[in-house]
């Protein structure tokens, strides 16, 4: 049987004491730190703030010495420490060979005289008519038709110009086609007035019909006229005009503007 004994058993572990000092030791060193933490971040004590720049008291200038005055003259002294440049008398520069001399400006060309014999414009239009006669006396055959011209001529040139229906003529196809007397005949047989030979003075017009004959299903046909010159009203002879005058021809819109607008 076992025996019971009445002593209280021994405790074992860490004594109490030791975890005191344990706890006092790292309260020491976290203290510690902390101040010295502290006295980092913040930085010496003691020390006051830098003052401002306007604060700042001014210094003295020193006063420098004056330099010697610029020379007048605009000649450059020679830089210290080298050879000056050499100087050439204006005697003694290199004369440049003259270059030929500049063209002189030609002279305006003188007016064009005036031209001593008759010059202007000669205006005139035309537009073709078919129509069929009641006879057929004196045509060409079966395959021509006639067609009747009005041609109206304005003279604004300074000569007399003769104008004539020989002076007329159609082309059709390269091939020219004069006046007609059966197809011209027809024309007074309708009462329409024909071109008649006269000399036009300057500024002066007229007009007339003048008959032809063409090929049958011919379309556009060109009207001609080669007027002719008076060398003057006493004047027996024709002849052609000279390059001072020109013969135009326009639409009858523009020739009759012309004809309204006057000498």
């Amino acid at each position: 049987m076992a025996k019971y004994s009445g002593k209280p058993a021994k405790k074992t572990g860490t004594p109490l004491f030791v975890w005191v000092i344990v706890a006092v030791g790292v309260l020491a060193i976290l203290g510690v730190g902390s101040f010295f933490g502290y006295r980092i971040l913040r930085g010496p004590t003691g020390t006051e703030a830098l003052p401002a720049a306007h604060d700042m008291p001014s210094l003295p200038r020193p006063d420098l010495p004056e330099g010697p005055a610029l020379p007048e003259s605009a000649e450059m002294p020679p830089l210290p420490g080298g050879p000056a440049l050499p100087q050439v008398e204006p005697s003694q520069r290199p004369q440049l060979p003259e270059g030929p001399a500049l063209p002189e400006a030609e002279p305006a060309p003188p007016p064009e005289p005036e031209p001593a014999g008759p010059s202007g414009i000669v205006y005139w239009a035309a537009t073709v008519h078919p129509y069929t006669p009641r006879v057929r006396a004196g045509q060409r055959g079966p395959g021509f038709r006639y067609v009747t011209a009005y041609f109206r001529i304005l003279n604004k040139s300074t000569g007399y110009i003769h104008i004539d229906h020989g002076q007329t003529s159609l082309e059709y196809q390269g091939q020219s086609y004069s006046e007609d007397a059966f197809a011209s005949g027809f024309d007074a047989f309708s009462n329409r007035s024909l071109l008649s030979a006269i000399d036009l003075p300057p500024n002066t017009f007229t007009e007339g019909y003048v008959g032809f004959q063409i090929p049958q299903g011919s379309g556009i046909v060109i009207p001609k006229l080669k007027p002719k010159l008076r060398p003057s009203v006493s004047s027996n002879a024709l002849l052609p005009l000279p390059r001072e005058i020109q013969v135009r021809r326009v639409t009858p819109e523009q020739l009759s503007a012309l004809q309204a607008s006057g000498p």
